[in-house]
Order: structure tokens, then sequence, then C-alpha cells
């Protein structure tokens, strides 16, 4: 051998540090890196399946993801429950429990519950519960909030045509009084609609408002859609709210 002895003295680690240093010079994903990678895409199409299922079941959910190219393997124990899956990308093989716990089968489905739109909406903000039923994510739902007034909650439960017909009655208010607000008109008129008529006009005087609450006959004409009935309640939600207060005083 010419007196070259070859050392095996920590080949391990210097197998690896040989092999980082290629995929540094020839500017390569580490194995770690495309790892995370893998991970967080698969993380990311799984939640994106989830929160497209109206209703979780296993079948629908394999088949979803088999559908983006993925193999997904269940684990069943004596029950026929599924206690455990896998999730393969390509040669690499992902068990859920590596994924996401939020994505294992002891969490899945509280993960779905929370995902539903109107799990979530309940957590929104006023303004963000407006932009999310005008939506294309929140078109095909029914909404059910509640309105105080005065320490009283009113249950209140919308469709998205309804909202989307007072948001632009809205939008035409706002554009006609640059400057005002509109909020406290939207929020009478969806009382209103839901035929809180004395809270309606509670709130409306909270607002600073002196308009006359609707009269015996201000009820739904017999031909008159969802969308006709909520334009006219804004209208008047509208003149409820702006109409200002006449005050009485005694005259000499």
């Amino acid at each position: 051998m010419d007196n070259c002895l070859n050392s095996d003295h920590l080949i391990g680690i210097r197998a690896k540090t040989a092999a980082e240093e290629v995929n540094r010079l020839r500017n390569w994903k580490r194995t770690k890196e495309r790892f995370e990678e893998n991970k967080a895409r698969i993380k990311k199409d799984c939640l994106a399946v989830l929160s497209g299922m109206s209703a979780f079941s296993w079948e629908k959910y394999s088949a979803a993801l088999e559908a983006k190219g993925y193999t997904v393997k269940l684990k069943m124990d004596a029950s026929v429950a599924v206690r455990g899956y896998s999730i393969q990308s390509g040669n690499s093989v992902y068990k859920s429990s590596i994924i996401s716990r939020d994505l294992t089968p002891a969490k899945i489905q509280e993960t779905w519950e929370k995902m539903r739109p109107e799990n979530r909406f309940t957590q929104m903000t006023s303004k963000e519960q407006i932009a999310f039923m005008l939506s294309d994510e929140g078109r095909d739902f029914t909404y059910s909030f509640g309105i105080n007034v005065e320490g009283k909650g009113y249950p209140i439960s919308v469709s998205e045509r309804v909202v989307k017909a007072l948001n632009n009655e809205s939008a035409r208010f706002l554009q006609e009084n640059p400057g005002e607000s509109s909020s406290g008109i939207l929020r009478t008129a969806f009382l209103l609609f839901a035929g809180y008529v004395d809270a309606a006009t509670t709130f409306a005087q909270n607002c600073g408002g002196g308009g006359s609450a609707p009269d015996q006959n201000w009820g739904r004409d017999k031909n008159e859609d969802d969308t006709l009935w909520a334009r006219r309640r804004f209208r008047k939600a509208r003149e409820m709210v702006t109409t200002p207060v006449i005050r009485w005083g005694m005259r000499r």
C-alpha cells in the first residue's frame, strides 16, 4: 500500500461534513431543510382539504389528498377506527404526528371544527365579519350573531345575500355622506330585518336618532324577497338614526 493508510476515525461525522460541503459548493438544499419544506407543504395541503369539507370523513379526506398526488395509508384498530395514518410524498413518508399534532386522528376532528366558517365567524371583529360574509368562502353560509341593546342580546340569522344588500346600501350612504359612519344604521337595519322593532327603535335612539319607528304596516310585501326587504330596512334604519331628535321646550 506504499505506506498509505486509510483512517476510519469518526468516519460518519467526516462523511456528513464532506456531504454538507458538497451541498454548499453546489448550492443544494440540506436534507433537513428539504424535510421541513415538504412537511410545511403537506400540512398546508391537509388544512386546505379540511377547510373545504362540509362534513369530515376519512374517506373524503384521504381521497382529496390523493387527488393532490399523495399516498395516504390509514392504520385501523380492531374496531375499524383510525388510530394513525401516514402520507407519502415522492419517496418520503410522513406520519401525521410529524406533520402536525393538530392533524393526528385524536385531534383532526377538532381541527376541522375550528376551521368551519361559522365557528371562526364568532371570533371576528364586526368589520372582519362583514368582509367574510362578502367573500367567496362565506357565500354559502347562513350566519348567526347577536346585537346587544341595553344589556339584552338579540340573535340574528342572515344569508350572504342579505349582508351584500345591506353592505351596498351602506356604501351608497357613505358615498353620499363622506366622513359619516354607517355602523349604527347597519345594526338598526339588522334588527329591523329580524323583526326586533322595539330593539331597533331603542338602538337608533341611543345613536342619537329621532326618526319614527315603523308603523303597523311596516312588514314585508307578499312578493318581496330578502334582498329587497333588506334594502328597505336599511333605508328605514337610515331615517331612524339620522333624523335629528326634536326637542320641545316651554314657551313663554
